[in-house]
């Protein structure tokens, strides 16, 4: 199960405190910023690259999050 992943410049986490939230920075960045919440309750148990896309997996649905940063459900 990652916990981090990097995608192009950006690295990417589920936040330590909150397995329904995804947090980002950009590489050479300390800090961390939330980008997105996983919808109706849903917990975030994976992530991982596919070239330009960021693979999210969660208890209910898998999301992916486009190179141009749209999220949808796959």
């Amino acid at each position: 199960m990652a916990q981090e992943c990097k995608v192009g410049g950006w690295l990417y986490r589920i936040d330590p405190s909150n397995n329904k939230k995804l947090q980002s920075r950009s590489v050479g960045s300390s800090n961390y910023a939330g980008f997105w919440m996983a919808p109706n309750g849903e917990k975030i148990f994976d992530i991982s690259a596919s070239g330009d896309d960021l693979l999210i997996s969660t208890d209910r649905h898998n999301y992916v999050r486009k190179k141009s940063g749209n999220i949808t459900c796959v």
